[in-house]
């Protein structure tokens, strides 16, 4: 036999045996549950393959991004024509709103590796949104029940999210009834498909409040269209902005100094009417003092400054006044706030005690 011949036809024939191979093909490779209550249970779907090779397809391993995502799959050889399944379970307990999940399916032929997705909503049990949105408003639940912004520097924004989720089975759009001027609020998305996650996105713009110290109001959303607005409250705690103050622009600052630190009323009648002390406020320092703001947020207590700006070396009277017939209990402890320009004590407290005979 002529030994070209001969050779072309063995490599011919190796070439042959090593293009068989298995090949998958899908005939979907994502599944959308849409949306579905938590209460309905373990939700399953089937993603099917063909072998579109010449050679016995293996399905090797089928990996999850979590374990509430369970495949459930054959490793006995598919062959070429034919098809064959895997079936994929999403268990929601526990697990209200949007999901994403992938699956990884490692087979024998030359790509190895196809990945799947499902997706769906999970419109929460009254149990499971209860204790991840514990505050009630209406069909919408939110995450906490005040819009608390901390700490802002005057002249500065800053923003924070309430986390809320749509416990029906419609489409909610939320909406402001009432906000103050300082602050803006978006929702994110505008429209809330059941079982979606929202974020009320809140501003707070020190520029437009005057305020200094503790800062207290409250915005009204409604849930959606037509239903009742409902009340949160809101608070921030707004301080000066040192950051760009130099050594000698701090060195030439002005200094509070408090006379007392304690304002004693003794004892007190309830039927004697409103009673009034004071205390002093000096500045130290080497350039003009402003008082900011001086408060107390403790009931039946009132508090005045005869003035506000105290030039170096001066000082200012304040002013308490205490309505006995106002105290919630038996003893007077008052928290009296004093917000200055003094960048090394912005924030100084007097307490005004008593007793209430």
């Amino acid at each position: 036999m002529n030994i070209p011949i001969l050779l072309a036809t063995v490599l011919a024939g190796t070439i042959g045996a090593a293009a068989s191979a298995p090949e998958i093909k899908w005939l979907e490779t994502k599944y959308d549950f849409g949306a579905f209550n938590e209460d309905n249970g373990v939700a399953s779907c089937r993603f099917r393959y063909v072998n579109t090779g010449d050679a016995p397809l293996v399905v090797l391993d089928v990996h999850t991004s979590c374990g509430c995502t369970t495949p459930d799959y054959s490793t006995k050889p598919v062959a070429p024509g034919d098809t064959a399944t895997i079936t994929v379970k999403y268990d929601p307990a526990g697990r209200p709103g949007r999901f994403n999940k992938k699956i990884q399916v490692d087979t024998n032929t030359p790509d190895r590796r196809s990945k799947l997705t499902i997706t769906g909503v999970v419109v929460g049990s009254s149990a499971s949104v209860a204790r991840r949105y514990p505050v009630e408003m209406d069909a919408m639940k939110l995450r906490n029940g005040a819009v608390m912004f901390g700490r802002v520097s005057k002249g500065h924004m800053k923003s924070i999210f309430v986390e809320g989720y749509n416990r029906s089975n419609d489409t909610i759009r939320p909406a402001v009834a009432y906000k103050p001027d300082c602050v803006d609020i978006v929702f994110e998305p505008t429209a809330v498909g059941p079982g979606e996650q929202v974020s009320i996105v809140c501003y707070y713009h020190s520029t437009k409040n005057n305020l200094y110290g503790l800062v207290e109001d409250s915005v009204s959303i409604i849930p959606d269209k037509g239903k009742a607005a409902y009340t949160i409250p809101l608070t921030a705690i707004v301080n000066e902005d040192f950051s760009k103050l130099t050594p000698g622009e701090r060195a030439k600052a002005p200094e509070i100094v408090l006379e007392e630190k304690t304002v004693d009323f003794g004892k007190l009648n309830q039927d004697e009417g409103i009673v009034s002390r004071t205390f002093e406020i000096s500045n130290r320092g080497k350039s003009t003092l402003e008082i900011r703001r001086i408060y107390t947020t403790d009931p039946g207590v009132s508090v005045r400054c005869d003035k506000t700006s105290i030039k170096k070396g001066k000082r200012s009277t304040v002013t308490v006044t205490v309505d006995p017939s106002q105290l919630p209990g038996s003893l007077l402890n008052a928290r009296i706030s004093v917000i200055a320009n003094d960048p090394a004590t912005p924030t100084s407290t007097v307490r005004a005690v008593g007793q209430i005979e």
